[in-house]
Order: structure tokens, then sequence, then C-alpha cells
């Protein structure tokens, strides 16, 4: 009897001091994480432009790191989207720039603080590769143009922990500089839902 005692004892004891090494060591937001991404894509190339505000979708990777009451992690994601933009009198009177948008790729890093046990807010920000393809009209000629634009992205969301699913709410801005040899400003305003699993 006292031996049966004995050891149910040992083994509450042992349970009381494992249960709460277990509960830290299972964070939600740790590990590696692959989502499908995609939402609204606002395009800005300055005042004299009319650019068409479209759809932008894609997939997303990347890990987390738990340290300690503070998430960093690092994203790569590759996206395309389907905005426009047109602009009159660039570089002489009388011409015509049309642009459209391509492939996006990014990498960056995140760092979030958890607001509750399935809650995570983030900030992030990183390097963004986009290409732009332009077609340009004057005196009845037109000319075709590709160019990769190298620039920087900020942003901040909302990650809501489904178990091994999770679900993402975040805006970003991203800033490509001039555009070739015309005066236009490039930039892009998104805001983006991403489902994805962690593993």
């Amino acid at each position: 009897m006292k031996s049966n005692l004995l050891a149910t004892t040992l083994v509450v004891a042992l349970m009381s001091v494992a249960t709460p090494a277990m509960a830290q060591d299972d964070n939600a937001f740790d590990g590696a994480w692959v989502g499908a991404t995609g939402g609204y894509d606002g395009f800005d190339a300055g005042a004299d432009t009319d650019a068409e505000d479209g759809f932008v979708y894609g997939i997303a990777l990347g890990y987390d790191f738990d340290l300690g009451g503070v998430l960093v992690g690092a994203e790569i994601e590759a996206t395309d989207s389907s905005v426009k933009a047109t602009a009159a009198d660039i570089l002489e009177d009388g011409d015509e720039l049309s642009l459209s948008v391509g492939r996006d790729l990014y990498a960056g890093v995140r760092i979030g603080v958890p607001l509750s046990d399935t809650v995570l807010a983030y900030a992030k920000a990183g390097y963004t590769n986009q290409r732009f393809s332009a077609s340009y009209t004057f005196d009845d000629e037109t000319m075709s143009v590709s160019e990769n634009m190298d620039g920087y992205r900020l942003g901040a969301g909302v990650e809501l922990d489904l178990g091994a699913p999770f679900g993402r709410i975040e805006y970003r801005y991203s800033g490509y500089g001039r555009f070739s040899d015309a005066d236009l400003e490039t930039s892009r305003h998104q805001l983006m839902l991403t489902a994805g699993m962690r593993f």
C-alpha cells in the first residue's frame, strides 16, 4: 500500500514538473510553414498616371524561431499581379506609356509578439524584386521593354493559429524607385490574406 502511494506521489510530482516544460516548448508559432497568399494590389506610378488596382496571388514559405516571448522568422515569397497603369506626355508631348506588373520575388524577416496562445501580431521588412513590362508609343512607333527593379518592403499583420493550419491578414508597402528613364516613382500598397500549414 505504502509502495503504491509512494509511486503515485512520484508520478504526480514528475508530471507537475514536466507539464510546464512541455507547454513552454509547444509554441504554436514556431517552426517551418508554407502558405498560399492573395489579395488587393494597389499600384502607384506617380500623379500623372492612370493606375488600375488589381489582384495579387502567389506562394510563401518560411521558418519562425521562438526566442521566449518574441518570435523571429525568415520568409520568401513569389507572386504575380494583374495591375496596370498608363501615362501620357512622359518624355515628349503626345507620347504614351503603358505599364504592367509581372512577377515579384521577396525575401525578408519578421518579428512578432504573441497576443494570446493563438494570436500573433508581427511586423516585417525585406528586399523585393519586381518585373515591370512597358510599351512606349510616340509618333505611331511603339517600343516594348521589360525591367527588373530592386526595392524594399515594409508590413505588419496578425496571424491566427488554427492548430497545424494558420491564417494571416497583413498590410504591406513596397517601394521600387524610378522606372527606366521615365519620371515615374513606382510603389505598391497591398492587403493580403494568407492560408497555410505549419510543420
